[in-house]
Parts: C-alpha cells; sequence; structure tokens
C-alpha cells in the first residue's frame, strides 16, 4: 500500500513539475501533450561491420521538429549521441545457461 501511494505522489509531482516549466516558458502545450511529443523520442543503434569482423556500434536519437520544439520550450538538450550500451552475447558453454 505504501508503495502504491508513493508512486502516486511521483507521479503527481511530476505532473505538477512538467505544468510549471511548460507555463514558465509560455508554451501552448499541456503536460499530456508534451508527454506525448516526447514519447515520439527515439534511439536508433546502428551496428557497421568491420573489415576485422568486429563491430562499430553508434547509437543516436530521433531528432523531429515537434519533438525539437517540446524539448526547447522544456529547456532540455539532447545529446547528439549516446554511449551504447554494453550486449553481452550469451555462449554455448556458459553454465548460467
Amino acid at each position: 500500500m505504501k508503495a502504491h501511494v508513493l508512486v502516486a505522489f511521483l507521479g503527481y509531482a511530476l505532473q505538477v513539475t512538467l505544468k510549471h516549466l511548460l507555463k514558465r516558458s509560455g508554451s501552448e502545450y499541456s503536460p499530456a501533450q508534451a508527454l506525448k511529443r516526447l514519447s515520439e523520442l527515439y534511439s536508433v543503434d546502428i551496428v557497421l561491420p568491420t573489415v576485422e569482423g568486429r563491430e562499430i556500434w553508434l547509437r543516436r536519437i530521433t531528432k523531429r521538429r515537434k519533438i525539437r520544439k517540446a524539448t526547447h520550450q522544456l529547456r532540455l538538450e539532447l545529446p547528439e549521441r549516446l554511449e551504447p550500451i554494453q550486449i553481452l552475447k550469451c555462449s554455448a558453454d556458459s553454465a548460467i545457461a
């Protein structure tokens, strides 16, 4: 029960904070509209094989015009690229597998 109340409170606090950030920046977005725009934000992994048989992983963020407007109004800066997550490949002789 305590966890449920905590999660509800955190959700409410985030919504109120988002509402104030949008209002302060003069945005025409409501918190729901801003969240909808931000939900269109994706990261993409580009995998480039090398001649040596290795792979170069590049992680990029989509930057659509609608998202740029929302992030600008919220004063959020998106990085040009993200650090790729290390992907561990399972081996056939792994004791855990």
